[in-house]
């Protein structure tokens, strides 16, 4: 982080003074050395933790995350499949693809789109601006609504409790523990 900061003061200061011949609040708040120097910053950055990264790699494998003990005694909600190894490695390759997918798309394509418009029209314009604002509207609508509706189940569960019902969980684990008392008196006066 410092690396990158560092390299995008520097960018930041030569532009303002290539372009201006002078190094002012101006010449420092005109667009072009600020885009330079936050496509330095977020560029510089990214590359200097790749390369200390492949350099010096850190020794762990994670296998240790996995032998973390939990601390929650009911652990019914916890699906196996999805702490699997095989899931892990399929998840993480669908990151990496579509991560990577769209970082091009979004550094790369969308603002190359702009390039042969030159000075935008009026019409065009509106265009770009009617994208990035839907686009900015579906984004936060996923960001919000996705979790909320994943995890139904557990809002249902704790506005039960907080209301003094009793959750679906709690009812099946009463009936089962019922049942269960029933077969054992059951044998007990079968043995006798």
């Amino acid at each position: 982080a410092w690396g990158g900061m560092i390299l995008a003061f520097i960018t930041w200061f030569v532009v303002a003074q290539a372009q201006s011949g002078e190094i002012t609040v101006d010449s420092l708040g005109k667009l072009e050395p600020n885009l330079a120097g936050n496509i330095v910053a977020i560029v510089s950055s990214g590359l200097i933790h790749v390369v200390c990264s492949l350099v010096k790699p850190q020794n762990y494998d994670f296998k240790s995350m996995g032998e973390i003990k939990m601390l929650e005694d009911d652990q019914s909600g916890l699906d196996p499949k999805d702490y699997s190894d095989k899931f892990l490695s399929e998840a993480k390759a669908w990151v990496q693809k579509w991560g990577c997918a769209f970082t091009i798309v979004m550094v790369i394509v969308w603002p190359l789109l702009s390039v042969p418009a030159g000075v935008f029209s009026k019409g065009y314009w509106s265009m770009w601006v009617f994208i990035s604002i839907a686009w900015s509207f579906v984004a936060t609508g996923v960001i919000i609504w996705l979790p909320i509706y994943e995890s139904r189940d557990t809002f249902i569960n704790v506005f039960n409790s907080i209301l003094g019902r009793k959750s679906m969980k709690q009812e099946e684990a009463k009936i089962g523990a019922e049942q269960t008392t029933e077969t054992t008196e059951t044998t007990e006066t079968t043995e006798t």
